[in-house]
């Protein structure tokens, strides 16, 4: 599409370049079920099930049948323009989050900072609700209700952190930017005064069994290296 304006005298054209087509692909596990239906994905898997409306975006998304048994999800956009087919790649890592989230699941480690007021932190309501004390020596109480489907929890056995998880990634990410944000100082120089809590890790939640798997393959790794050292001269 050519667009033509006159300026001074002279003709300018801008033309935009359109990209034929513009495709992401994502392979889908055996334990999740995804559905689509009017561009709003549904994903449903061990740890529980999501779903999100792409019916703002220009793409067209189907899953198809692969010969091996397993499928994958399609996502295509026709005649799109340089800044339009960046969103191709959006949605497919938002669906691959999702799928993420439903089989392993979420999870960020929050860390206190404080120079003098040791800031106290209480789980209340079995994980939904986050109570800040101390906060810079204020004897105001701040209070965090968690988002749909996150879950709070104090790690004794580190110092001043916290864990927040859940399968939703927007939810969990969401919940720590709007604790962060809160415990900030208020009317001084925040290049000075540092206090507050920040996300410190950000990973999946990790079963029992996939830590067993880990330890007993570093176990195996530790094995083959004494025979190793006790075979070489």
């Amino acid at each position: 599409m050519c667009i033509r304006d006159r300026y001074m005298g002279l003709f300018i054209f801008n033309r935009q370049m359109k990209y034929l087509l513009t495709r992401e692909e994502i392979i889908i596990p055996k334990d999740v079920e995804i559905s689509v239906k009017a561009r709003t994905v549904t994903v449903k898997g061990p740890k529980g099930k999501l779903f999100k409306s792409f019916k703002h975006v220009a793409v067209d998304i189907q899953i198809v049948d692969q010969k091996d048994g397993t499928k994958k999800m399609i996502i295509e956009m026709w005649f799109g323009s340089y800044q339009s087919k960046a969103a191709v790649k959006s949605v497919a890592s938002v669906v691959q989050n999702m799928i993420d989230g439903v089989i392993k699941g979420h999870k960020y480690k929050m860390k206190c900072v404080y120079a003098h007021f040791p800031i106290t932190l209480n789980v209340m309501d079995g994980g939904k609700t986050l109570e800040v004390r101390n906060y810079v020596g204020e004897r105001q109480v701040r209070k965090f209700a968690m988002m749909e489907g996150c879950t709070v929890f104090k790690n004794e056995a580190v110092k001043d952190q916290i864990e927040i998880s859940g399968i939703d990634l927007e939810n969990v990410s969401q919940t720590c930017a709007l604790i962060q944000q809160a415990a900030v100082v208020k009317h001084k120089d925040n290049r000075k005064f540092l206090d507050g809590i920040y996300v410190s890790e950000q990973g999946f939640i990790q079963d029992k069994q996939m830590i067993l798997c880990q330890l007993l393959t570093l176990h195996i790794h530790i094995e083959n290296i004494a025979c190793l050292l006790y075979t070489s001269p």
